[in-house]
């Protein structure tokens, strides 16, 4: 006669200890503290700093309204610095503007860009309309702006602290800061950034900042 073996079906030590709701409650206890505590305890980064306050103004934007300070006050933006004419620099920092759009765009209307032109003798709020087309910029979310020569020179040069004006023995002859700027909700200055990968990624940092610390 052949004898049947009965395995023995009692779970073993581990498998009993694991097997306790009071074990896994605890398990789950531990984690969620120490990733609370983690979070509490991480270090904020550090705030942009305040370089300087903008001077009230207003100029002329791409729709043939006016546009300044005002229409700017409770958001955060970004600033550039263009003519529609240059061949060469003013594209590719004009890419690097739709690409901060795209990237700020779950921020909606919080978060502003603006473009102000160095040559208004041109530059019109026609021209520019078409030239803000060519960028795909969003009429609600980036605006263009030109002006009188001594209104620009006083946002741009006194204001902003960047220069810009014309050089008669350059082939250009029109110059202007390549950097971007970023202005808070009280019309401050928190900095100026180079156009390349990691003076925008900074850029980006310091808007998310901005927008959900302050």
């Amino acid at each position: 006669m052949t004898k049947t073996r009965v395995l023995n079906s009692r779970p073993g030590p581990v498998a009993s200890f694991l097997a306790r709701p009071v074990i896994w409650a605890s398990v789950i206890g531990t984690v969620m503290f120490v990733s609370i505590a983690l979070a509490v305890t991480r270090k904020l980064p550090d705030p942009p700093p305040v370089v300087v306050t903008l001077p009230s103004f207003s100029l002329m934007s791409e729709k043939g309204t006016p546009f300044g300070t005002t229409e700017l006050r409770g958001k955060v933006w970004i600033a550039s610095f263009m003519f529609t004419s240059c061949p060469t620099v003013c594209p590719k920092l004009m890419e690097r503007m739709a690409e901060i759009q795209h990237r700020t765009r779950n921020a909606g209307t919080g978060v502003h860009l603006v473009t102000i032109s160095v040559d208004p003798e041109n530059d019109t709020p026609e021209r520019l309309a078409t030239y803000a087309r060519r960028f795909k910029a969003s009429p609600y979310r980036w605006t263009f702006l030109t002006g009188e020569q001594k209104s620009l020179e006083e946002t741009v040069v006194k204001g902003f602290k960047l220069a810009m004006g014309r050089d008669v023995e350059s082939a250009m002859q029109i110059f202007h800061s390549e950097r971007f700027v970023l202005v808070d909700v009280e019309g401050r200055v928190r900095g100026y950034y180079d156009a390349d990968k990691p003076g925008v990624d900074k850029l980006l940092r310091d808007v998310n900042y901005l927008i959900n610390v302050r």
